[in-house]
């Protein structure tokens, strides 16, 4: 198994962190948020190629609360593997909420152990591309991630300056 660990700074307030990923993943998946269905998105460099390869890979990604007894910001437990059987790693681990030294923004750190596809061949392959292919895929899900709540907390916000615009004209 290998490590990974990536991490990502979303502007939107702390507060709002846990009904934002609530939302996101309720929109990736079933009604109770637990396991969201994402299609993850690889760009792979390849020396002596110009250009990127885009490999997509359906995901199954299984996202769980998981509360500790001292845990002040939301955690989840995360999982994923292929929705077809094929060459993509296995991921364990888990996707923290973070404070940061803003009120208008929250980090979120995902980490964790991944299992190389192809047993002894996929040690090999980790070591060339593999880990590549896993850090991108975790920076693809924690991007994806961000992008939603930040478009979501904009279009609130920029909703409530509407309506005092308009209750201002009303009065």
């Amino acid at each position: 198994m290998s490590h990974l660990e990536q991490q990502v700074t979303v502007t939107c307030p702390l507060a709002q962190a846990a009904m934002r990923l609530r939302h996101f993943f309720r929109e990736q998946g079933n009604r109770d948020g637990d396991t969201a269905r994402l299609g993850l998105r690889i760009e792979l460099g390849i020396p002596g190629i110009p250009t990127q390869l885009s490999l997509e890979r359906a995901v199954i990604a299984t996202i769980r609360p998981q509360r500790l007894a001292l845990d002040m910001e939301p955690r989840y437990s995360v999982q994923w593997t292929p929705e077809e059987p094929g060459p993509f790693p296995l991921f364990s681990g888990e996707l923290v909420v973070e404070s940061t030294d803003d009120y208008d923004s929250f980090g979120l750190r995902l980490s964790g152990r991944y299992t190389p596809p192809l047993g002894l061949v996929g040690q090999g392959f980790d070591i060339a591309m593999g880990n590549h292919v896993a850090q991108a895929a975790a920076s693809d899900l924690l991007q994806r991630i961000k992008d939603a709540i930040e478009q979501a907390f904009q279009a609130d916000e920029a909703g409530k300056g509407f309506a005092v615009r308009h209750a201002a004209s009303d009065a």
